[in-house]
């Protein structure tokens, strides 16, 4: 069978840190990638936002949320980010907080949110080899992200031109019509499905594009292929080797997120999967190695 395409395609599994390593540094922030890096990941997963001037940065949440962000000039916690423009993002410190669900987790004080741009320069400096998924955050039931959204994935593919990294990277999103249009626009560049599990495969599901559960399509691994889909990304949940083998037959990579626990680790690597996405990067790392190790012929 033909190699599927992606970090894995050499034989390597691939361990990707999720926010950069969200479980070792405070999400998003270059201390959080360069940590990543620090202990070996092979991929880090990132997210993706328009501002309303335009720019493409790196943040996962649709506001400002009052636990990850601290107001330094004029109060913004709570303002969508792409009611703000970028200088206004720049006063905010999304570094200073840490989260109780990730015990040890270091913070990173004064750190501001980063463009696309500075996050791929700092990655291609310090790990030039590292695979980037960047998942572009678009919610089809949001008439404002959806009229946003050639324009981020147009600022996202120039970014990745301008860096070189079109060739190790995923585009990824929850909102399969990305994937649809990231196929006409840059149809080199490789594309990640992910899927939540009860929310994606469903009749009426807003979130897979042309593809229509139960009509076009039945089963979500042929569902993702029929959007362009390279990689499928479940909600770890979903995995079983059952899963894992209905995915590669329909030549479908499998990245699933995100794996934390050791025990659950252990298991979704048996089951097969081509990699994970992780906040524990350095965790992962081990435990892969260990089962990798386990599983060698005498």
């Amino acid at each position: 069978m033909t190699a599927r395409p992606g970090p894995w395609a050499s034989g390597r599994f691939d361990v990707e840190g999720h926010r950069g390593a969200k479980g070792l540094v405070v999400e998003n922030t270059l201390a959080s990638f360069a940590a990543a890096y620090a202990v070996g990941a092979t991929g880090v997963e990132l997210d993706v936002r328009l501002t309303a001037d335009g720019h493409v940065v790196v943040w996962h949440d649709t506001e400002l949320l009052p636990h990850k962000c601290v107001s330094t000039g004029p109060d913004l916690v709570g303002a969508r980010v792409d009611d703000l423009t970028l200088d206004q993002l720049r006063t905010v410190d999304v570094g200073s907080l840490t989260l109780p669900e990730c015990p040890g987790q270091k913070p990173d004080p004064g750190a501001r949110i980063s463009t696309l741009s500075e996050v791929l320069a700092h990655g291609v400096e310090h790990a030039p080899g590292v695979w980037w998924t960047i998942e572009i955050k678009v919610d089809p039931r949001d008439a404002r992200e959806v009229a946003a959204r050639r324009q981020l994935l147009e600022g996202v593919l120039a970014d990745l031109h301008e860096h070189g990294v079109e060739g190790q990277c995923f585009v990824h999103s929850f909102d399969w019509a990305v994937l649809e249009l990231s196929a006409g626009l840059a149809p080199d560049v490789l594309r990640s499905a992910l899927v939540e599990s009860s929310v994606t495969w469903h009749p009426g599901s807003p979130l897979t594009g042309s593809v229509v559960p139960g009509e076009t399509h039945h089963d979500v691994c042929d569902g993702a292929v029929a959007v362009g889909a390279h990689v499928i990304s479940p909600d770890h949940a979903m995995v079983d080797v059952a899963f894992v083998e209905r995915a590669h037959d329909a030549g479908l990579a499998v990245l699933p997120w995100t794996v934390n626990e050791p025990a659950r680790i252990v298991e979704v690597v048996e089951a097969g999967v081509d990699g994970l996405v992780t906040d524990y990067p350095d965790r992962a790392l081990a435990l892969v190695a260990s089962t990798q190790r386990a599983d060698a012929p005498a």
